[in-house]
């Protein structure tokens, strides 16, 4: 009896482990660590912006919020306090929400002020299903070479963030 348990306890583990190493090998953000070229339209409305353009030399950050989300409200507000530490970094917010609202949103942290962050809109709804998000905010972390870094899935804490940006 001890040994069909076991044996049975052996099998489960390694049909896990393989369920799970084919399900994180068929994310496409891992199995192409490159930035990943869509579409972004800027506050202005007319402007189209693709990542593709992103220059290499600055290690980028890749948020997708919700303005109504009280977890992008408070990782806005947190990035607001450490934008010092977050200067020499490329960094571009954007939601699936009207252009108005993202423009709202931006204005009331401040973090429009900042020339080192582009706001805009995800007209393609492609960041959600390339990161297979399940929450927002989504960040997804570049470096210098546009080589993927590190996701975050929801409710990243800023320290977090920060010690990516920093690796």
């Amino acid at each position: 009896m001890k040994l069909k348990f076991v044996l049975l306890l052996l099998l489960s583990i390694v049909t896990n482990n393989l369920r799970a190493q084919s399900t994180n090998d068929s994310l496409p953000y891992l199995q192409h660590p490159e930035l990943p070229a869509f579409r972004i339209q800027m506050l202005d409305s007319s402007t189209m912006f693709n990542t593709f353009n992103i220059k290499a030399g600055k290690k980028t950050v890749l948020m997708l919020f919700s303005p109504d989300c009280e977890h992008c409200q408070h990782m806005a507000d947190s990035m607001k306090n450490h934008m010092e530490e977050m200067q020499d970094v490329q960094i571009y917010m954007f939601s699936f929400m009207d252009l108005y609202q993202i423009k709202q949103f931006a204005a009331k942290y401040k973090l429009n002020r900042y020339k080192n962050i582009t706001f805009g809109k995800d007209v393609d709804f492609f960041f959600a299903g390339f990161y297979k998000l399940t929450s927002v905010p989504g960040i997804a972390i570049y470096d210098k070479k546009k080589k993927f870094v590190k996701l975050f899935n929801g409710g990243a804490k800023i320290g977090d963030v920060l010690a990516a940006i920093k690796d």
